[in-house]
């Protein structure tokens, strides 16, 4: 099902213009009028027809305007009008802002469900920190941002699979494993520092008291004679502890795959063989080398096996992803840290490479997130003296706020989570503000079956008249619920899911505002059961998006 607005208007005046001026159109927006004068509604299509053909904005923007304004068989607008320069202002009727608020209600969750990615797989891959320690902030960043894509592209339709990469061989693996080698002397009275570049957390102390207690000593014997038991238990003990954080979000992953199985499975070696095959490999200084720079303009040529026979991480990752595209799925979504920006560009490389369409690939890089209490800079954790964990963070703030906050931003922009500002239960607090609206309204309907306006066992009020709902703020929840599933459809289609947090903030708003200025249950029934209808339908609204968020929706706060 479909009840996305903006499909239906694109359509009609698609229509209406090729009609009056042919085809082929431009690529014109439809988007939300940034204020509410400008209508519901607003498109820039007579400044690019005007572009086009060579005529006057207002010449097309009129002729649009006034055959837009014929065409009411499906009363979808109430009005239309020109807008100099260059614009269509389009109002919503009446009638369709009803008729959302009946489907809604009757659709429930469904009411944001679309057909179009049936029958196609996604895969979004997501966190893959290196099990080297703790997860840390920026994790959490990219564990809401994956897992609230993954739940909106199942609105589209599509078959997603949530899969965390794990990096348990190479340069970082050994460096752990002989940090927690000299952790383990250290515990047994040995004096002997931890290399400079050693892994200094005091987490690995705790695993180190861990293996002595499970495992036994290691003083008699050599480092190469525990390093695969060493390997086994350091990666096993972090991997156990960013799973349990990550369940504490509310993030499960359907698999969980180890870079060492491309080296068990002897994908690298079949990865050369494919690009030597293509002639994209050649050999440089005793290392072998990508010819990335003749599929992407201005990119070095990378290495992808070095002169000591050791592959690099691209190597791999190469084979990682040609593994993706080989179990079938139609798109591959990446979320990686800002700090991996420099990698995009080869990794589109290396799809072109392998032969796969290059929009099947998507990488969104997230950028950095910044701890304050207030104004203050929270750079260190009291527990560790390094950093604030990602568990800590959830300790202190909760769940859903850790959730909302970060995705409020879009993921290319820089976030300051603001420590204080999260729990604070306050209307400062966004997701304070959203779930607020959600108990509310519980309690609201409440006191409405207490006092008989619901049906037994039905959630819908007995006779209303949803004319009586005409007011503006009435109105502006009406079109809030309608452009819903369009908000859901365009964050899906865009991975954007801080459109989301944006418009349950908004709906909130619009409800509190309405609260102030209308009771919802008065003495005069018929207006009662009519405000009852409108506001079940903004609480599926809110309960639909929060849902989609990974956040609760309180029914009492």
């Amino acid at each position: 099902m479909d009840n996305s607005i903006k499909k239906l208007l694109r359509g009609r005046i698609e229509e209406v213009a090729k009609r009056l001026f042919g085809p082929p159109l431009p690529f014109f927006t439809l988007e939300r009028a940034k204020k509410k004068e400008w209508g519901d509604l607003s498109t820039n299509l007579p400044f690019l027809l005007a572009q086009q053909k060579g005529l006057s904005p207002r010449i097309i923007g009129e002729d649009l305007v006034s055959r837009l304004a014929q065409d009411t068989e499906d009363k979808l607008l109430s009005r239309v009008e020109f807008a100099p320069p260059g614009f269509i202002n389009l109002f919503l009727s009446t009638s369709y802002l009803q008729e959302s608020l009946k489907k809604i209600l009757k659709e429930q969750d469904n009411f944001t469900r679309f057909s179009s990615g049936i029958g196609k797989t996604v895969q979004v891959e997501f966190v893959s920190a290196n099990p080297t320690g703790p997860l840390h902030v920026g994790h959490g960043r990219a564990a809401a941002l994956g897992d609230v894509l993954a739940n909106n592209l199942s609105k589209l339709g599509f078959a997603v699979q949530r899969e965390y990469y794990l990096n348990d061989v190479g340069g970082q693996i050994n460096r752990l494993v002989k940090s927690l080698w000299v952790r383990i002397r250290q515990l047994e009275g040995d004096k002997i520092e931890l290399p400079e570049d050693g892994y200094k957390g005091e987490y690995l102390i705790d695993i180190a008291k861990s293996y002595i207690e499970k495992m036994g000593s290691v003083r008699e014997k050599s480092r190469e004679q525990v390093y695969p038991y060493l390997l086994e238990f350091v990666v096993k003990e972090i991997l156990t502890d960013i799973k349990n954080d990550l369940d504490s979000f509310g993030v499960n992953y359907d698999n969980w795959f180890f870079e060492s199985k491309l080296y068990e499975e002897g994908k690298l070696d079949e990865v050369l063989s494919f690009l030597g095959g293509k002639g994209l490999i050649y050999e440089k200084d005793g290392a072998l080398w990508f010819k990335t720079s003749i599929l992407i303009e201005g990119e070095q040529d990378r290495v992808l096996r070095r002169k000591n026979g050791k592959y690099t991480y691209f190597a791999s990752d190469i084979a990682y992803h040609l593994n993706k595209f080989k179990r079938g799925f139609h798109k591959v979504v990446d979320i990686w840290g800002a700090d991996h920006i420099g990698y995009v560009p080869r990794m589109i490389a290396a799809a072109r490479a392998t032969g796969y369409p290059e929009e099947a690939l998507k990488i969104i890089i997230y950028q950095l997130v910044t701890l304050k209490r207030g104004d203050k800079r929270v750079s260190a954790s009291t527990r560790t003296g390094e950093f604030i964990s990602f568990k800590e963070l959830i300790q202190e703030v909760g769940r859903d706020v850790a959730r909302f906050f970060f995705l409020s931003r879009s993921a290319d922009s820089h976030l300051d989570f603001d420590l204080e500002l999260a729990k604070r239960q306050t209307p400062e607090n966004p997701v304070f503000y959203v779930q607020y609206a959600h108990a509310r309204i519980s309690s609201i309907l409440r006191k409405a079956e207490e006092k008989g306006f619901f049906l037994s066992g039905k959630s819908q009020p007995i006779n209303f008249n949803i004319g009586l709902l005409n007011s503006p703020e009435e109105r502006e929840l009406m079109l809030l619920i309608a452009l819903l599933p369009e908000q859901v459809k365009e964050a899906g289609e865009r991975l954007e899911p801080h459109h989301l947090t944006t418009y349950a903030t908004e709906l909130a708003s619009a409800f509190h505002y309405f609260y102030t200025r209308h009771r919802v249950i008065t003495e005069d029934e018929e207006i009662t059961r009519a405000r009852l209808f409108l506001v079940q339908a903004v609480k599926i609204a809110i309960k639909d998006i929060l849902d989609i968020l990974g956040i609760s929706a309180p029914e009492k706060m």
